[in-house]
């Protein structure tokens, strides 16, 4: 996880020159009105305004390397670990450093915390309620690539921290037949045949199919996942039907799944349920940062 370190302190470097920091005439008037020195240290706490899951533990290492790259050094004190469960006025660490140091780097690094936690909080609340359901079996909750681009490693991380399990994290990380792949070699056969001649022999290869007859047709040519692309819950019931003398066969249900009707999707047999609103939509977990008077 330290390894996401140079992750976070790029997108709040970005984060502070894209502010003009170093013209910050707000922070520059705070250290005045105090008649602040070199050495004066004030402390704010950063608070939950709203329940949800923290993820934002490695971004705050990354918070004081690069303020003290900045000359503007921000000790953290008694940070909570990623995954620790947050509620309304909750204190989730304490930030100590000049005014004008606090001011400076508050809002950046709120705005990616807001993100990286509003993100474990969504994951996290599927992953429940997928345990909760009682199955013998429960299919694992996953991310896809539906992600800004350049924010992609904070936004998986985020997944994981919150429960799920990875997806491919880029297009060299797995083989997915999409229908523009399977138009273009002119059949499932076809596709999945190029692909094994191909691809390296760790790989793994995966169809999206539309319909119970493209799953045949992926079925009976070796697919090793299926992705069922928008199936509605009775036509999930109807292929896993099919799955019998298909065993090693993953299949991953993707399409329209939200935590208001995951429910009708934790069916017997699905492997995965993939959820690109995880990334795409993903609702900020609120916080604020407030200085001790």
């Amino acid at each position: 996880m330290k390894s996401l370190v140079p992750s976070w302190k790029k997108w709040l470097e970005n984060g502070i020159e894209e502010d003009s920091a170093a013209f910050d005439w707000t922070a520059r008037t705070t250290a005045r009105a105090r008649g602040t020195r070199t050495d004066d240290m004030i402390e704010a706490d950063l608070i939950a305004k709203g329940h949800g899951i923290w993820a934002g533990e490695i971004g705050l290492c990354a918070l004081e390397i690069l303020s003290r790259e900045h000359g503007l050094p921000i000790r953290v004190k008694d940070p909570a670990q990623d995954g620790a469960k947050v509620a309304p006025k909750q204190k989730i660490c304490t930030w100590q450093g000049s005014p004008e140091a606090i001011v400076i780097f508050e809002r950046t690094f709120i705005n990616l915390a807001s993100y990286t936690s509003g993100i474990a909080t969504a994951t996290n609340a599927l992953v429940t309620k997928a345990h909760a359901k009682g199955l013998r079996s429960t299919p694992r909750i996953t991310a896809t690539r539906k992600t800004l681009p350049g924010y992609r490693d904070l936004a998986i991380q985020s997944t994981l921290i919150g429960g799920a399990h990875p997806h491919r994290f880029n297009l060299s990380g797995g083989l997915l037949l999409k229908e523009n792949h399977i138009a273009a070699a002119g059949s499932i056969a076809e596709a999945i045949r190029h692909a094994r001649e191909t691809i390296p022999h760790l790989l793994k290869v995966e169809v999206e199919v539309r319909d119970l007859q493209e799953l045949e047709a992926a079925l009976s040519s070796g697919a090793e996942v299926v992705m069922l692309d928008n199936f509605t819950p009775d036509q999930i019931k109807e292929a896993v039907k099919r799955k019998s003398k298909h065993n090693f066969t993953v299949f991953e249900v993707s399409g329209g799944v939200q935590l208001a009707n995951l429910d009708d999707y934790l069916i017997e047999g699905v492997d995965v349920i993939s959820v690109g609103a995880l990334t795409h939509s993903v609702n900020a977990l609120d916080l604020s940062l407030l200085v001790r008077g």
